[in-house]
């Protein structure tokens, strides 16, 4: 009796565990399947974008998190496509149609830009938190908040507005968007509160004005300090509209004396130095002509894309690659980058490139 009990239980145990081998090799089999569809099967056939977009498989990591998946990204372009499939551009003399063979190209290149924006809000998050920033629930609820009392605080009209364009409730909005800008804000506002950032430039135009004051010629300073891309004709902008320049240098451009540089003015762009030749009125607009010296500051976009260089990046799906150079994601396939090339030379009618 005590022997059948034993046998019983041994076969009990048994059948258990070769219950749960036999899942388990069913679930390892699923996922070696799903992994093979997801990174070397071709693009082109259908199940292998169904497996992505239903699965949360990193299209990119950085270090050993992933920084864009391709449900992730899946989601993203279906809510672009909603965007523009929304609405009528035959109003404005533009269409969209993803269906055809070029449209499903230009919907590769905006799913492209959703992964170059995920990598680099990633980015931000990470120097975010590296520099103790952080964004409370609070603050992102009145962030939408705000958002809302622009629009009359009638939150079912915007949620319908938003479900409308992009498929998107309140929440889905506050996380695909609000709390992205509320973090690349805080990142910006600590960048420009560092004025050790633009002591380079500053000082580069400090010894560009201490040369003129030495008596050299205004255009020999800017040929040879000058980031502009007026360098080589030794500054000379030409005619110009004031509104046309910085708003910094406007009212010195209409108060300064002919033939004068002035001292170094800042903008947000960079450090200046100018001096006006001429000014007269035609056709009822005023211009004047001159020339600057101008020092660049380091703008958040070349910082943040610095800091992008450093990161340890590795892209998994297989159509496209990390240009560390740029730090943006690129096209592997040579047509794909002509297309996209020729796209951009000739985008006039095409709404997919132009909204």
């Amino acid at each position: 009796m005590i022997r059948n009990e034993y046998i019983r239980k041994i076969w009990g145990e048994w059948r258990i565990g070769s219950w749960l081998f036999g899942v388990g090799s069913a679930l390892f089999v699923v996922i070696v399947f799903s992994l093979a569809f997801a990174y070397l099967a071709p693009n082109s056939w259908g199940i292998t974008g169904q497996v992505r977009d239903r699965l949360p498989f990193p299209v990119v990591m950085i270090g050993w998190q992933s920084a864009a998946s391709f449900h992730d990204v899946a989601r993203s372009l279906s809510s672009v496509r909603h965007f523009y499939e929304s609405q009528d551009f035959s109003s404005v003399g533009m269409r969209v149609d993803f269906t055809t063979e070029d449209g499903k190209k230009r919907l590769k290149i905006r799913e492209r830009e959703i992964i170059n924006r995920m990598i680099e809000n990633d980015v931000i998050r990470r120097l975010a938190d590296r520099d103790g920033i952080s964004v409370t629930e609070e603050q992102a609820t009145q962030a939408v908040s705000d958002q809302l009392k622009v629009k009359g605080n009638d939150t079912k009209a915007v949620e319908d507005r938003l479900t409308k364009l992009y498929g998107w409730n309140i929440p889905e909005f506050t996380e695909n968007v609000v709390r992205p800008s509320l973090y690349e804000e805080e990142l910006t506002k600590r960048f420009e509160a560092d004025s050790l950032r633009f002591a380079a430039a500053k000082g580069k135009a400090d010894d560009a004005r201490k040369s003129l004051d030495d008596s050299r010629s205004f255009s020999d300073v800017a040929h040879d300090f000058s980031d502009g891309r007026t360098a080589d004709k030794g500054g000379d902008i030409g005619w110009i509209s004031y509104d046309a320049l910085a708003a910094p240098l406007q009212d010195v451009a209409k108060k300064q004396k002919i033939g004068v540089p002035t001292g170094v003015i800042e903008s947000g762009l960079g450090f200046h130095i100018i001096v006006v030749n001429e000014r007269k009125t035609e056709n009822g607009k005023e211009l004047v002509e001159l020339s600057q010296i101008f020092l660049k500051k380091q703008t958040f976009g070349d910082w943040l894309a610095e800091e992008m260089k450093g990161m340890p990046v590795h892209v998994l799906a297989p159509e496209y690659e990390w240009n560390r150079d740029t730090a943006r994601v690129e096209f592997r396939d040579p047509v794909l980058q002509d297309f996209e090339k020729n796209l951009l030379q000739n985008s006039e009618g095409d709404a997919s490139v132009q909204f």
